[in-house]
């Protein structure tokens, strides 16, 4: 948040936005939300009670999981991890770094458990991570991204993350949400490949059983795209998951509200980290995911992000929706 104001606990903003339905929330997220290629390194962490470990910068052969990892990645000595500019997970800065993030605080966790460092890449979009995954230019898409039983034809995912369907728009129009059907005949803006888009085919079947208007795809390459769009017109909404708009709301201006169907009729989403079924990295994902959250380190991360409600109680492998 800016100015005087601190920002107010999680537990408080997730109340507003599950029982309330809409909540106040941020401008749009601003120039460090591009997500253009070549963006490579985590910087450092800073320092106190909430800081991350730093990050690895060797091979450590005598890790939990080393010994687990793929020849080809104990061989290159880095694991690559790749996602697109998507805050709270990624956060990218000037020089196109990622700066800050979940993803970030992960990483430095799972480095020490697997004992390599982790390189990090950022590409535009979804459609992008996975196919720069599938060409084998990256070892892991942390996403989190749906797991569908389509996707996973291709790719083994590991689930690290829920989320309910949450909607951005600017508090300076007239039109209110209130229920799913005021989403009706609505042009609504979200990152293409991502589970918003089977939110918004869930909202279409709803009109249309309710004899309304349709709502209408707006289909776009990145969160700070879906949100110009919306700023600009080209959108009513700017469909996200749900632990996006928490973050949205952490940094509030009041120049946006955010609609979520607090009936939980649009339903919750199972979201993971994918690899490719030929990299052999699955059980070893899901073996280092799951010792960062009997440990307690996980759940120290979705609290300092304040998105401990769309946290899991235990990954999985393969779990599909």
């Amino acid at each position: 948040m800016t100015g005087a104001q601190p920002p107010l606990p999680a537990t408080v903003r997730l109340a507003r936005l599950i029982g309330l339905g809409v909540l106040v929330i941020a401008p749009a997220l601003a120039p460090a939300l591009a997500a253009p290629d070549g963006a490579r390194a985590v910087s450092e962490h800073a320092s106190g009670p909430n800081a991350a470990p730093a990050p690895m910068r060797t091979v450590d052969p005598g890790a939990p999981l080393y010994r687990q990892l793929p020849p080809e990645v104990r061989a290159l000595g880095v694991l690559r991890f790749v996602g697109d500019s998507h805050p709270p997970y990624r956060i990218l800065s000037d020089e196109r770094e990622i700066r800050d993030g979940i993803d970030a605080d992960l990483a430095r966790l799972l480095e020490p458990v697997l004992g390599v460092p982790i390189r990090h890449h950022v590409v535009n979009g979804l459609s992008a991570t996975l196919a720069g995954l599938e060409a084998g230019r990256y070892d892991v898409a942390m996403g989190p991204a749906l797991a569908t039983r389509e996707r996973q034809l291709r790719l083994d995912g590991v689930s690290w993350l829920i989320t309910r369907p949450s909607f951005v728009y600017p508090t300076s129009r007239p039109a209110r949400y209130r229920r799913v059907e005021d989403l009706c005949g609505r042009k609504i803006s979200y990152v293409a490949g991502s589970v918003t888009e089977r939110v918004v085919n869930r909202i279409v079947d709803r009109c249309a059983a309710a004899g309304l208007a349709a709502s209408q795809h707006v289909p776009l390459a990145d969160t700070n795209m879906t949100m110009v769009a919306t700023q600009a017109g080209r959108a009513d909404l700017a469909g996200m998951t749900l632990t996006a708009a928490l973050h949205a709301a952490h940094i509030s201006e009041g120049r946006f509200e955010v609609y979520t169907d607090e009936t939980g009729s649009l339903g919750t989403d199972l979201l993971s980290l994918f690899v490719t079924k030929r990299s052999g990295l699955a059980p070893v994902m899901l073996a280092a995911m799951q010792h960062i959250v009997a440990s307690g380190e996980y759940q120290r991360v979705m609290a300092k992000w304040g998105v401990t409600a769309v946290s899991v109680q235990a990954p999985r492998m393969n779990a599909a929706q």
